[in-house]
């Protein structure tokens, strides 16, 4: 999936400024040990493993650095943050909103501020997703039987479909009787695959088959519509949810989940 780019206005700017008032002074923060560049250069960014529901609320789990401060951003400022344990485990506590809520992934550490790669949907029946830019949603939540968990497609229409099956599962996908596709799932299970052709705006028929998997959906393709007053717009029909939302690079990217946990239609 290409990505425009032009400067990141929505999410990830307000994320920025949040983030920015919450970095200690360079006079606060004691010298770090030497350590080689490559030591220095490069450090995984945090990662959301996953979301689990609670009474009053739901818990975030994740890893970063080692005790680094963790800090869960929506587009209106700062819901939550934690303590990174030795081993680079944190745990966020926040409270049930009631409505889909998408939030900005950041760790600090005396080095650098990292933001994770995607940004963390949770719907709101409390289902975790991460959103990923150019890429497939990644549902954190494996379910079985294999099955179809989101569609991607951004405005040039190209697509990516997600799901699970069984590790190393092979599978094809067609569009409209079309192969755009074939793919194997990972060790855990998960697959995401960009399709060879583009998607056309409209409605469509998608098949997904392979040694475990035979599930066929009718999607919609249609580009999200201008994201002016919000940096993501989320709307449920049904079981499922469509998500139109701003990347990092500044396109518009449409995510539909579908089932939100349960089984694909």
């Amino acid at each position: 999936m290409r990505q425009k780019q032009s400067l990141f206005i929505g999410l990830g700017a307000v994320l920025l400024v949040s983030l920015t008032g919450c970095v200690p002074a360079a006079k606060s923060v004691q010298k770090p040990a030497a350590r080689s560049a490559s030591e220095v250069d490069y450090q995984p960014p945090p990662q959301v493993t996953s979301v689990r529901n609670i009474a009053g609320g739901i818990e975030v789990f994740g890893t970063a650095a080692a005790k680094a401060a963790v800090r869960l951003a929506r587009p209106t400022g700062l819901a939550g943050q934690a303590i990174a344990d030795k081993d680079g485990r944190w745990v966020i506590r926040l409270p049930a909103s009631g409505q889909t809520e998408i939030y900005g992934v950041s760790e600090t550490t005396p080095e650098r501020v990292l933001q994770a790669s995607g940004y963390l949907l949770v719907t709101q029946g409390g289902m975790g997703v991460v959103l990923r830019s150019g890429a497939g949603a990644l549902a954190l939540a494996p379910s079985m039987p294999a099955r179809v968990s989101a569609f991607d497609v951004d405005r040039e229409g190209g697509a990516v479909v997600s799901g699970f099956g069984p590790a190393s599962m092979k599978f094809s996908v067609w569009v409209d009787g079309n192969k755009l596709g074939e793919g194997r799932a990972d060790s855990q299970g998960r697959f995401a695959l960009a399709l060879t052709g583009p998607v056309n705006a409209g409605h469509h028929s998608l098949k997904v088959f392979g040694e475990s998997i035979d599930a066929m959906l009718s999607i919609e393709a249609a580009r999200a519509a201008a994201l002016t007053s919000s940096p993501y717009r989320a709307v449920q029909y049904g079981p499922d949810l469509k998500v139109d939302w701003m990347t990092p690079g500044g396109g518009e990217q449409t995510t539909w989940i579908y089932g939100q946990g349960g089984a694909a239609k």
